[in-house]
């Protein structure tokens, strides 16, 4: 069946919504516990205001995953998407954005929404409420209204999303006319992302919701007239690195932060991998190939095996990271002999959160590998940055005002960490 006819069928249907309205208006309206990322990324966004000069992207998931800012080469676009987000947690978090009257934002949101049986009608009517209060509250601001995308169940990863797949037609539907009733462009992505079953296609994928490198260059492809009318690109790659750039190399801690912004240097670059030190010689390597100006590079612990949520493990071995990180400075070195290495200590953790209790026994083990780190840098030649001081309390652990889960980072702890390290890079 192709996409008019489904779209055709879910106008029709979007009346039979009317029974369930109030229970999903319902749902809508509970007070949502967010998790412990959105308040990270929130906290960091309180530290970068946006200005009048801006770009902003705003959403979920799908919008945190993108480099908006390598994307058009800007850096006054603004990434301010985060993963798992829900129209009302953009609401609750649209001051740290309206109050800088940015100069355009791209609003998508919505998949979230459904996975939790929110249906079509309620999150309409939510994301009405959120349009009307970014056009009071930033009348010069010009808004776009991006169509919810497809996914694709043939994955089975997402089990909430099973059987939704007719809220997300009947949401675009409503969502087109909600930027009708406000004058807001509306830019429909949908059929660019779906293939003939509407589902979403699956070269552009490797979960069923969440977009490869190829999925962000047809995205990009579509918004560039709003965004940079007349720009043009090249077929190659998203996110190259040159000889004037830094790459900012390490797990989640690295990964989960817009150092660009951070650092007031646009030639800052963002490239993240998994909590295993293990990784960070592959990933080394394939971005040395760009010949950067600067890497700075920061190991992580071990992931622990026996528990799933627990990111890292108490139980890392300090000889597997200084093989590692030796590993990943030798192939630097090789592939690109004029790139500066910088080596930042390991971060420590809070053992006050109950995941991360093992962590108490671990502060000699995480003293140890910071010196024979320290002794790799020396080894090598290559900068030597300390981050223990800006970062632990007197015993040795991640300050408690510095994170909401025991590992990751506030806002503030960013900014401690970025004074750190910001004189080395600026030199």
């Amino acid at each position: 069946m192709n996409i008019k006819k489904f779209l055709a069928i879910a106008l029709g249907l979007c009346s039979l919504t009317a029974v369930a309205q109030d229970t999903a208006q319902e749902a809508q309206e509970i007070t949502h516990k967010y998790t412990d990322y959105y308040y990270q990324r929130k906290s960091l966004f309180a530290e970068m205001p946006v200005t009048s000069d801006d770009i902003v992207f705003f959403g979920n998931s799908l919008t945190n995953g993108g480099r908006w800012h390598e994307i058009f080469n800007n850096p006054n676009i603004k990434n301010r998407g985060i993963v798992g987000d829900i129209v009302q947690g953009l609401y609750d978090r649209a001051d740290l954005i309206l109050n800088g009257q940015p100069k355009k934002i791209f609003l998508l949101i919505g998949t979230n929404d459904i996975s939790h049986h929110v249906g079509a009608d309620s999150i309409a009517k939510a994301l009405d409420k959120l349009i009307t209060r970014i056009k009071k509250d930033c009348p010069n601001t010009q808004l776009y209204l991006q169509s919810l995308l497809p996914y694709n169940n043939d994955f089975k990863r997402y089990k909430n999303l099973f059987g939704e797949e007719m809220t997300v037609l009947q949401g675009n539907v409503l969502y087109e006319q909600v930027a009708r009733k406000h004058n807001v462009p509306w830019i429909n992505l949908f059929p660019w992302f779906a293939d003939r079953e509407c589902k979403l296609r699956k070269e552009l994928t490797n979960d069923g919701v969440h977009l490869k490198e190829d999925g962000y260059k047809i995205w990009r492809d579509e918004v560039a007239k709003y965004v940079a009318p007349g720009m043009t690109f090249t077929d190659g790659e998203l996110y190259p690195i040159d000889n004037d750039d830094i790459v900012m190399l390490g797990g989640t801690l690295v990964g989960y932060a817009e150092w660009h912004e951070l650092m007031d240097m646009p030639n800052v670059k963002t490239r993240s991998l998994g909590d295993v030190c293990d990784y960070i010689h592959a990933s080394a390597k394939k971005y040395a190939a760009g010949k950067p100006k600067k890497m700075v590079m920061l190991s992580s612990y071990n992931h622990d095996k026996n528990n799933k949520k627990v990111n890292v493990s108490a139980n890392f071995s300090v000889d597997t990271i200084v093989i590692s990180m030796e590993k990943a400075i030798k192939t630097v070195k090789e592939v690109s002999p004029e790139t500066e290495i910088i080596l930042q200590s390991i971060i420590p953790v809070n053992s006050s959160y109950e995941k991360y209790a093992q962590f108490k026994e671990a502060g000699k083990k995480l003293k140890k590998a910071n010196k024979e780190l320290k002794k790799l840098a020396k080894k090598y030649k290559v900068t030597w940055v300390d981050l223990t001081p800006a970062l632990a309390d007197e015993n040795g652990e991640l300050k408690a005002e510095f994170t909401n889960d025991g590992y990751h980072l506030m806002g503030k702890g960013y900014i401690a960490w970025r004074n750190a390290l910001k004189p080395v890079l600026a030199q």
